[in-house]
């Protein structure tokens, strides 16, 4: 009886709902997606089961046309929701690290990835460069509304009410004399940001020490995600500000792509 159950187990595997997920499976690790003749080889299914399977999974959301690839398609936005949605950060930890390394290599500063939760941002990644002093921020850091270089760039994209809810769900703590801790004067700086594209924090969190982050767009335009640098406030802001900045910029397109298709 248990070979005959274990049996019927492999036949009814293949079913509409196991083709479906077997797609979704294929497509993930693919950042310009799959077309339609690769799937069929992938699946070993005729064009006609294919053409079926693709048509209701786009009207359902579940996968898109790849804008980086004509005629393919990758995970949609329904899937992505649930994904970025979750509070396991692994996979973030998993497809990050490469561009965060890459970061860190390229300025010799800690890079790091934060992502807005329900009323908080927090850190997710951080990659250290290879020197022999280096600055970590531990995942799953609280990041200051007022006083980070991440929580500044996600809170100048946010509606105003969801903005001044973050804002009021946590104390505007004085961690130095630099701290904005008056209301109108940190939506300013906040309100600076879209304009110039990053965000900075120049000893406001602890003296000495300096970030500057740039948003992570999403496929709406939503931000959700920023990348960021942190150092000493010479190296991120002195000379090497400009080569800082230009390899923060590269790092959040390369992030936004990658975000968009989460790796398996």
């Amino acid at each position: 009886m248990a070979g005959t159950g274990s049996m019927a187990a492999s036949e009814n595997r293949d079913t509409p709902l196991e083709r479906y997920m077997t797609t979704l499976e294929l497509l993930a690790p693919h950042t310009d997606g799959l077309t339609s003749s690769e799937l069929e080889r992938a699946l070993d299914l005729p064009k006609a089961s294919v053409n079926r399977i693709v048509h209701v999974l786009l009207d359902s959301g579940l996968i898109a046309p790849s804008p980086g690839r004509a005629r393919a398609f990758q995970l949609g936005p329904r899937i992505l929701h649930l994904l970025h949605g979750t509070s396991d950060t692994a996979w973030l930890e998993r497809i990050s690290g490469r561009s965060l390394q890459q970061l860190a290599a390229a300025t010799g500063q800690s890079a790091f990835l934060a992502r807005l939760y329900e009323a908080e941002i927090r850190s997710v990644n951080c990659v250290a460069p290879d020197t022999t002093v280096r600055l970590h921020i531990v995942p799953g850091t609280l990041m200051p509304p007022h006083a980070s270089a991440s929580a500044k760039a996600i809170l100048s994209y946010l509606p105003p009410d969801r903005r001044d809810r973050i804002l009021d769900a946590q104390e505007l703590e004085a961690f130095t004399p630099r701290t904005l801790i008056d209301r109108t004067k940190l939506l300013q700086d906040i309100a600076q940001v879209p304009g110039r594209g990053y965000s900075i924090e120049c000893g406001e969190h602890v003296y000495g020490l300096a970030s500057v982050a740039r948003p992570i767009f999403g496929p709406s335009g939503e931000v959700r995600y920023v990348v960021g640098l942190t150092g000493p406030e010479n190296s991120i802001l002195g000379p090497n500000k400009d080569h800082n900045l230009a390899a923060l910029a590269e790092a959040s397109e390369k992030l936004a792509r990658t975000l968009t298709l989460p790796m398996t």
